[in-house]
């Protein structure tokens, strides 16, 4: 009891000591879009911003010590990237931290339930990587919901171009009346060449904040159409045809192999399930196996096993369009 109180007492010191290092960063940033929202208070283009939060947030921790190591670590603005597409107002220390809180918290207590040492770092990665789950999963259902309303925001700047509006005008309509994730992207793309950034490179920071090859795809067909002239809205309306096809055989797909992505489930969580039902039922039996070096390299190695296995199923299953 004695080292979990230990523990906890020096865990809550290092969320103290963050939390006050990080507040001078927080409050900087709130000074400066508050210094935004002033001059753009009487900007005939106010109204269009919607609340939007136009200062960049690079920001990979609010401590500038970690920060500006950070920006030497790849793998950080990568991260950063991925958060930016998940639309979680997070930094990358902040998601370290939050993954290294959940391990090392799920590890003590695993280790004082269990005893052992392995069983509680088994825990402690799993709940490590739980924050990253999170994360990913967050980013892929805002790319498919983004994905799904691609045609219609096609066929809308169809319409105003047929209208007669500019494309510029078109993608200010596409921010005024598509839902969400569509209007805050398209709102983004807007304001930044309606602030001096030519059209060629908002598009494109548009592709890099929404990595679909859809909408390259799309981008790709205006820039071409810019350089060497045609009828933009057909263009659209094709694109918006063929997305919604691509889009059908998709969803389709997925109805048809629905039961062997269940299976794949129940194959990959039979051996962890039946494990820790034999671990509950009965300790003994499976004691051998955390005490005993033989009995740990034999789960080290269907460990491996069981990911290899994982890794092939989820190849055959992901199927390209």
């Amino acid at each position: 009891m004695i080292p979990f109180l230990v523990f906890l007492s020096c865990l809550v010191v290092t969320m103290l000591t963050y939390w006050i290092l990080s507040r001078k960063a927080a409050s900087e940033q709130k000074m400066l879009q508050a210094r935004i929202n002033e001059a753009l208070l009487f900007s005939p283009q106010s109204k269009s911003t919607g609340g939007m939060n136009l200062s960049r947030n690079d920001l990979l921790s609010e401590i500038p010590t970690f920060n500006q190591w950070l920006q030497e670590v790849q793998g950080a603005l990568r991260l950063k990237h991925i958060l930016e597409q998940a639309d979680l107002d997070w930094t990358v220390m902040r998601l370290w931290m939050f993954s290294a809180l959940a391990g090392l918290l799920s590890g003590m207590v695993a280790s004082l339930l269990a005893g052992s040492l392995l069983p509680a770092v088994l825990v402690g990665l799993a709940a490590a990587s739980l924050p990253f789950v999170y994360v990913m999963r967050r980013r892929t259902a805002r790319l498919h919901a983004f994905l799904s309303r691609l045609p219609d925001t096609l066929e809308l700047m169809s319409r105003s171009l047929q209208a007669g509006h500019a494309f510029t005008e078109s993608l200010h309509m596409v921010a005024g009346e598509m839902p969400e994730p569509i209007s805050s992207e398209f709102r983004k793309t807007y304001e930044e060449q309606n602030l001096g950034l030519p059209l060629k490179l908002a598009l494109k920071n548009l592709t890099e904040r929404i990595p679909l090859l859809e909408l390259r795809l799309c981008v790709t067909a205006i820039l071409i159409q810019r350089e060497t002239g045609g009828n933009l809205a057909e263009i659209l309306d094709k694109v918006a045809y063929t997305i919604r096809e691509r889009f059908r055989i998709m969803e389709d797909l997925n109805t048809l192999t629905t039961s062997s992505r269940m299976s794949a489930w129940v194959l990959c969580a039979l051996p962890v399930g039946i494990a820790v039902m034999i671990q509950v039922l009965n300790p003994q039996y499976m004691e051998i196996l955390w005490t005993d070096p033989r009995g740990q390299r034999l789960v080290y190695i269907a460990a491996g096993m069981q990911l290899t296995g994982m890794l092939i199923i989820r190849k055959i299953m992901r199927i390209k369009i």
